[in-house]
């Protein structure tokens, strides 16, 4: 081969293996983006209270001193002792599943808020039946290898159940189940997280949200057109085509409008959004896609009902944006709106943070992980005898209308979600902004039966 086809050569197989990198480097940060509006979901789908008019501010908390009066109210009631009680037997060793310290992404805040609500059930409600519980996190280091190898680690520890925090690979969550060991919890990003038998989950995702807004925008706003802007990506875009199928139904005409996943600037896809004149706007965007889209709707100067995803209702992105750009959009929240007199699960979450969590900040996606643990805590009360993944996963499937830390009562017979079988507690709340001010507008929104149809 003479040098010039030499060097044609090498400059093909160069550009192929740049070609590949660039691939690989789009996929990576596509998961990342992924990874981070599932979390920035959870985050601002926390709140809750009464029906009333609220500010998205830090709720009242418990005095650290008086937790157990807060958990008597809560839904933790009926395993509260009259006085704090220290447990002392035996420790019941859990294992978590998150990803942190990594530059594609870090979420201590979902380790740091369980840590919080094990060292307030081992020191001040008696543990497990006097058995406290205690915990190893492991890092997936963001690899589908670490994902597994957590999980492995967590077999041969024989562990009864492992904590979810945010795995975006979810290899892990394969191993746990051909060893028959749960998965509770955390922030539902892979497919597995949605739809392994071991999974079992509080939070609907955007999913649920997507739902949710179609429902709403065809029922109560009598929507003829929609058109839905999505992250064309994984989870997101499957959002989209859920909230298309429930408006299809309905007989509402759809225009699906896909942008790239790491955009910030949505004013090309808005523009295309409202060249149909639709009745009203899905932005199933977060993070810094929140700002870009309450700012090209308004930089549109049209008038139609717009929906974000609870995540963009977050103090850090609203503030961030002028109050008349907000006004009017309509959000997906997990739990009813914090009001007066504030809701004693989340005054027990907020104190129980100030007195364990180290400085965690109370409002963030901790929420989401907290409630699993609290969860996960009144099964483990509830077991007669042994304490084994197959006693815990028994439980689990048999709840029905079991009362839910800070959410929706739920029901884990994997039947509550078509297509989402992980999903125990689905269902959606609607809220509307004014001047920086969330307002509950509906009541539960059953999106498993809606979308079922």
């Amino acid at each position: 081969m003479s040098r010039t086809a030499n060097h044609i050569a090498n400059n093909t197989a160069n550009n192929a293996a740049d070609r590949t990198g660039r691939r690989r480097r789009i996929a990576v940060v596509a998961m990342i983006a992924t990874a981070a509006i599932m979390a920035l979901s959870a985050t601002a789908c926390s709140e809750s209270g009464s029906q009333e008019s609220s500010s998205t501010t830090l709720p009242s908390t418990c005095a650290p001193t008086a937790l157990l009066d807060c958990a008597r109210q809560s839904v933790l009631a009926p395993y509260t002792p009259a006085s704090a009680t220290v447990a002392t037997g035996t420790p019941i060793s859990l294992g978590m599943i998150n990803q942190e310290n990594t530059v594609a992404g870090s979420f201590p805040e979902l380790s740091l808020a369980v840590k919080a609500g094990i060292e307030f059930i081992n020191k001040e409600m008696g543990g497990v039946k006097g058995r406290p519980l205690s915990l190893e996190v492991c890092n997936t280091e963001f690899s589908a290898e670490g994902s597994t190898n957590c999980a492995q680690k967590f077999v041969q520890q024989k562990v009864p159940a492992v904590l979810g925090g945010i795995d975006v690979f979810g290899n892990g969550i394969d191993t746990l189940a051909q060893n028959g060991i749960p998965y509770v919890g955390g922030i539902p990003v892979s497919s597995q997280s949605f739809s392994a038998p071991n999974s079992f989950q509080w939070s609907g995702g955007s999913q649920s949200a997507a739902v949710a807004f179609a429902w709403y925008a065809a029922e109560q706003l009598h929507a003829k057109k929609v058109s839905i802007v999505y992250g064309e990506f994984g989870s997101i875009a499957a959002s989209a085509e859920m909230g298309r199928k429930v408006l299809d139904d309905r007989g509402v005409s759809v225009q699906m409008v896909p942008y790239p996943v790491m955009s910030t600037d949505l004013s090309p896809a808005i523009n295309a959004a409202a060249s149909s004149g639709p009745d009203a706007i899905f932005i199933l965007a977060a993070d810094s896609g929140c700002k870009g889209g309450f700012d090209g709707i308004a930089s549109l100067g049209i008038e139609v009902a717009s929906f974000y995803v609870g995540a963009c209702a977050a103090p850090g992105i609203i503030s961030q944006v002028d109050a008349s750009r907000t006004n009017g959009a309509y959000f997906n929240v997990e739990g009813p709106i914090m009001g007066d007199p504030p809701i004693p699960d989340n005054q027990l979450y907020s104190g129980v943070i100030s007195k364990y969590g180290n400085g965690l900040d109370p409002v963030g996606a901790g929420t989401v992980t907290f409630r699993a643990l609290m969860n996960l805590y009144a099964i483990l009360e509830q077991i007669n005898g042994d304490i084994t993944p197959a006693a815990i996963t028994a439980a689990l499937e048999a709840t029905v209308d079991a009362p839910n830390f800070a959410g929706h009562p739920y029901t884990c017979n994997h039947r509550q979600f078509e297509g989402l079988p992980a999903v125990c507690s689905p269902q959606q709340i609607l809220a509307r902004i004014e001047d920086r001010k969330l307002s509950q507008i509906t009541d539960w929104i059953d999106v498993g039966a809606i979308y079922k149809g």
